[in-house]
């Protein structure tokens, strides 16, 4: 089970937009709003809260957009499949 996360006020909060830009199309470079957001997340003290929070609760690399806990949706997505491989979409009101 998760924690709440932080509890002051973080870098983000209220500038959810900032953080779904158009993704850059270049493999290895993040796009001009890409930066802007990563800056955001430089200094956050729930940057690894966030990015970990991210990673477990996306049930493939497919669902994850945008840049949280500093990385793109590029560098997210090869973290998920470094870490997990392809798994199983979950579905809804199913039980295994």
């Amino acid at each position: 089970m998760w924690s709440d996360g932080p509890q002051t006020e973080t870098p983000c909060t209220g500038r959810s937009e900032l953080f779904f830009p158009k993704a850059s199309q270049e493999p290895d470079a993040p796009s001009k709003a890409e930066r802007r957001a990563i800056e955001v997340c430089a200094g956050c003290p729930a940057r690894d809260w966030c990015l970990e929070r991210d990673l477990v609760e996306s049930s493939t690399a497919d669902r994850i957009i945008g840049v949280r806990g500093g990385l793109r949706e590029a560098d997210r997505r090869a973290l998920h499949r470094q870490r997990y491989g392809k798994r199983p979409a979950k579905r809804a009101g199913v039980t295994w």
